[in-house]
């Protein structure tokens, strides 16, 4: 489950420093302590990556909604 892979790697800010999203896991852990407001595009992001866990969404479709989230808050580098 965990091991559901994006199609690239995505580095997205951190407190400390800067993270690398790897897998659909990675980025629900790190939308559970998301870093900038929690709008619209956080929640999309969190739904699809949820659903992608699921077997509901691809991978790919996850990772499109984590990048527009990121870059929306300013997050994505």
């Amino acid at each position: 489950m965990s091991e559901i892979r994006f199609p690239s790697p995505i580095r997205v800010l951190s407190p400390e420093s800067s993270l690398i999203v790897s897998t659909v896991w990675e980025a629900v852990e790190y939308l559970k302590r998301w870093p900038s407001k929690r709008g619209r595009h956080y929640r999309v992001a969190r739904q699809h990556c949820l659903d992608a866990l699921d077997g509901l969404r691809s991978p790919r479709a996850a990772q499109a909604s984590f990048i527009t989230a990121a870059k929306t808050a300013g997050l994505l580098l």
